[in-house]
């Protein structure tokens, strides 16, 4: 019974120092990587909204869950909006950028996190199939031929559904 005890407490103490390393870890690390995450969504929307020179946070627009950061050409003119958008995927959340001219209609996507399959769910990805959302707008359906990869659907369709709901939110509550 003493050893039972013994060993209870040494792995408790080794459980307690993992945990304040892990906490302290975290709490040094955290801004760094929400640093880094910005400068990722920075750089994604200047790809999605090639026309804007400048984004205004302090004008974004909050409707729903989405957030629309205004984007801006170098005449000061409004070009379009960026949008962050989350959505669930086969092995967890994908976060993407969407950007959308005044009309509403797709001038980009860059997928900026996400954790899926790899060889397969991994393919949304690639830019060539990122590409094919240009031009598109909420009257789009999802066609598995086009859309979809051979063996994955869940992560193209769950990129479209993220994409419906921004363009839909855009055009009922933005873009009016």
């Amino acid at each position: 019974m003493n050893r039972l005890v013994h060993y209870g407490a040494v792995l408790l103490v080794i459980a307690a120092v993992a945990a304040g390393l892990l906490s302290s870890v975290n709490t040094i690390t955290a801004p760094q990587i929400e640093k880094i995450n910005k400068k990722i969504v920075n750089e994604a929307r200047k790809q999605v909204l090639p026309l804007a020179a400048e984004f205004k946070e302090t004008e974004e627009i909050a409707a729903g869950e989405e957030t629309f950061i205004p984007g801006y050409d170098t005449d000061g003119n409004l070009v379009g909006y960026a949008s962050t958008v989350k959505t669930n995927g086969y092995s967890g959340v994908i976060t993407f950028v969407l950007g959308l001219d005044i009309k509403g209609t797709i001038t980009g996507l860059k997928v900026t996190g996400q954790s899926e399959t790899p060889g397969l769910g991994t393919n949304i990805d690639n830019a060539d199939w990122q590409a094919l959302w240009i031009g598109r707008d909420e009257s789009y359906q999802f066609d598995k031929s086009i859309d979809g990869f051979a063996g994955a659907t869940i992560s193209p369709e769950a990129i479209y559904t993220g994409v419906m709901k921004s363009t839909k939110v855009f055009e009922t509550e933005v873009k009016n």
